[in-house]
């Protein structure tokens, strides 16, 4: 018998949008379990988060060379130089710590990406958020209703602590618009496949780290992704910097767009 009959029919077989789509959620649960064990066993403090930090990335890391030994990896803890991922056809693109400030103090908005870019396609991805006991991914995510916009109630509005986009003064001059300041991409993105509020808008600039998985999960469950011009977000770039991103269902997306990309 020949060496090529010896191997399976689907041994080298790419693994199907289902299969990554799962192993982001169990990676992504797994590395959230080590940070909670480590959260506990620490002090808060810069300690605690700059051992979650690399503790997660050699975990995570570790973890996708063993599963998908030939895919590229773009981690925020890693090396940033492009050329180990410049034209892979498969790049993991994780956090394996969102909002490492927030974690090390001791608070509940931080999280774990995981996300699969595929010829420069975002295909995959999951999110989880240890602290809340949430954990979500692109293919199992329930879908999101699509409902307009009450002109009345307006809209709410969920955007960085730290850097709360200029954007909102436009936004505020064509409907009541109120606001949920939270840290961590994860957590906000989350808080709009939820329901608790129905944007997620920010200008302060991000990476494709920071918003990825978030962006994967969103449009699992029929969000619209955008920059807040309208044009996809990047990935797979040498420059993983992002500058600006717009999440909502499809009703609230154009509502928005329309007031901050007049047609």
């Amino acid at each position: 018998m020949s060496a090529a009959r010896d191997v399976p029919p689907d041994a080298t077989a790419e693994p199907t949008v289902a299969e990554d789509a799962a192993l982001a959620r169990e990676l992504a649960e797994a590395t959230g379990a080590l940070l909670m064990t480590l959260r506990e066993d620490t002090a808060p403090g810069r300690s605690r988060e700059y051992r979650g930090d690399a503790e997660a990335h050699d975990f995570l890391v570790g973890a996708l060379a063993r599963h998908r030994p030939t895919d590229a990896v773009l981690s925020e803890e890693g090396t940033q130089d492009p050329a180990p991922r410049r034209g892979a056809h498969r790049l993991w693109i994780v956090d394996p710590l969102d909002g490492s400030s927030g974690y090390g103090r001791g608070g509940d908005e931080w999280g774990v990406h995981v996300a699969l870019v595929v010829d420069g396609a975002l295909v995959a991805g999951a999110v989880a958020l240890p602290a809340r006991d949430e954990l979500a991914d692109s293919e199992t995510v329930a879908r999101v209703p699509d409902t307009p916009v009450d002109p009345d109630r307006g809209l709410t509005v969920t955007v960085s602590r730290s850097r709360p986009p200029a954007e909102l003064r436009r936004l505020a001059a064509a409907f009541p618009v109120r606001t949920r300041a939270m840290s961590a991409a994860g957590v906000k993105t989350l808080a709009v496949v939820d329901g608790h509020v129905d944007a997620y808008l920010h200008s302060g600039g991000q990476y494709e780290w920071d918003n990825a998985a978030p962006a994967a999960v969103a449009m699992g469950a029929g969000l619209r992704v955008t920059r807040l011009d309208g044009r996809p977000l990047p990935f797979g770039a040498d420059d993983p910097y992002s500058p600006d991103l717009l999440i909502a269902r499809p009703a609230v997306h154009e509502a928005i767009l329309d007031v901050l990309v007049p047609r």
